[in-house]
């Protein structure tokens, strides 16, 4: 995902009919509030215009809402399945991204842990 004046990376969370929800960090985010537009371009470099439809800095998320009714290619794109059935306490967890801009080797270990 590319913001105008920030980056970041996000995942399609929700994909309904001519509807992605994408979940991303939200301090790429902080100048903005909801119904800003936000430019985001995918894995395969298509871009989409999505609409910022939640932002909490505190708790850095953020949600963007992209209509694909303009863009039917981009329905195509799968959401993250999650399921919390099969996880226990002591499983091994990765967290994607770069939080508050860390980029050095030591910060990646960071993002990576057990669940407790």
């Amino acid at each position: 995902m590319s913001v105008n004046k920030g980056r970041g990376t996000g995942l399609i969370v929700v994909n309904t009919a001519n509807k992605l929800v994408v979940r991303t960090y939200g301090h790429p985010l902080n100048e903005w509030v909801r119904g800003t537009k936000v430019g985001v371009t995918f894995h395969d470099m298509r871009d989409a215009s999505a609409e910022a439809v939640w932002v909490n800095i505190e708790k850095e998320v953020a949600l963007l809402l992209i209509d694909t009714s303009s863009n039917p290619e981009l329905s195509a794109y799968l959401a993250v399945d999650f399921s919390y059935d099969d996880v226990r306490v002591g499983d091994f967890l990765v967290a994607l991204g770069h939080p508050h801009g860390m980029r050095s080797y030591h910060d990646v270990w960071n993002n990576f842990g057990l669940v407790t």
